[in-house]
């Protein structure tokens, strides 16, 4: 099938509760760009190009300012190109986001054209919904306990954002959590890397509590490690130490922390992104899988990479949107249930993407 025009909008919806605060970044919104394949057989796909949070602004308004070249580059072209692109992209650094909304788009087309599911595509649905875990970001004790109280008694996994402050107020945020949350569920204590390693085991020796769960406490994959190693809390690696596909592998094959995030759109894509979830499988390791908070475009399709991990492996996904004023709503995510997502089984809707976004931004071809 050859690509006849691309269609671009950009979408960067705002945080609904203000600016969003880790400890590597301060967010105001999510920058993202949502494009439409279309090609001469007439079938459409859609992809979301998920610009990472933490790349420096003249970063991003130069990977904006690319898209007039490299996607312009496509109209003719078969799309296979879109893939093979993807592919040569996809472990560059600040080109990763790209990839993936590039792959998202090349992978609905093919669902479409085989008349299947998207997460088909990726290998496979084992469920048809998966556990969707609440994260936390507020620092005030009371803002936490409003925020525990929105989450539920259903949510079984609960996130928690620190790093930010003190040392001693990501120790009270933890036991303001941990004091308002039921025998039965988890806290991810996700410190996104901006603990040193003596801070990090501090922390591990303060607080022991069987519902915890260490996330990221470090930006070096060998401080974590060393963190695993001197408390039997388990550890949690995520996107600042396993970025690469070579790092995610490497922390599976060690088998020293317990459990490790899978986030599409920042290492690269949908394919690697599949490779280290089955990799996890093969190694019988626990994973999350979600990603930096974006669109319903983004969202859905790493939800249907979610969809095909083994429950009993997978610690939760997340609708990525939940922080954010979710305005237009493009249908990529509904709740069947109390603390649990899926996505709509016929894929992408994109008469509502047209409607809802009005004219875009710019058309190739």
């Amino acid at each position: 099938m050859k690509i006849s025009k691309i269609e671009v909008w950009n979408f960067e919806p705002k945080f609904r509760d203000g600016p969003y605060a880790m400890s590597h970044v301060v967010q105001e919104c999510a920058y993202g760009r949502i494009i439409c394949v279309h090609t001469q057989a007439g079938i459409s796909g859609l992809g979301e190009i998920v610009l990472s949070p933490s790349l420096p602004e003249a970063d991003r308004l130069e990977r904006i300012s690319d898209e007039s070249d490299f996607l312009s580059s496509f109209i003719g072209q078969d799309i296979e190109s879109l893939a093979a692109f993807a592919r040569e992209v996809q472990q560059t650094d600040s080109w990763q986001g790209i990839a993936f909304g590039l792959e998202t788009a090349y992978f609905d087309i093919q669902r479409q054209y085989r008349n299947c599911s998207f997460a088909d595509v990726l290998g496979g649905a084992i469920t048809e919904d998966i556990n969707d875990y609440f994260s936390i970001s507020e620092s005030a004790p009371d803002r936490i306990r409003e925020r525990l109280e929105i989450a539920g008694p259903e949510r079984t996994v609960i996130q928690l954002k620190l790093g930010v402050g003190l040392l001693k107020d990501d120790d009270a945020q933890i036991k303001t959590v941990l004091d308002g949350m039921a025998s039965y569920q988890t806290l991810l204590a996700d410190a996104n890397g901006g603990w040193s390693l003596s801070d990090a085991l501090e922390m591990a020796r303060e607080i022991h509590d069987p519902r915890l769960v260490w996330e990221e406490p470090c930006q070096r994959y060998e401080d974590n490690i060393a963190v695993a190693r001197a408390t039997v809390t388990p550890v949690m690696l995520d996107g600042q130490s396993c970025k690469t596909l070579a790092a995610a592998q490497k922390a599976i094959a060690d088998n020293i922390a317990e459990s490790i995030c899978i986030k599409p759109a920042l290492i690269g894509g949908l394919t690697l992104a599949r490779e280290v979830r089955d990799s996890c499988v093969k190694a019988g390791m626990s994973m999350r899988i979600d990603g930096p908070w974006c669109g319903d475009i983004a969202s859905a399709a790493i939800l249907n990479l979610a969809l095909g991990a083994p429950e009993e492996l997978l610690i939760a996904g997340c609708d990525l949107r939940e922080p954010l004023t979710i305005e237009p709503n493009l249908g990529g995510v509904n709740s069947p249930a109390p603390a649990r997502i899926a996505t709509p089984v016929n894929g992408f809707d994109i008469g509502r993407v047209r409607s809802s976004l009005g004219t875009p931004e710019a058309i190739y071809g």
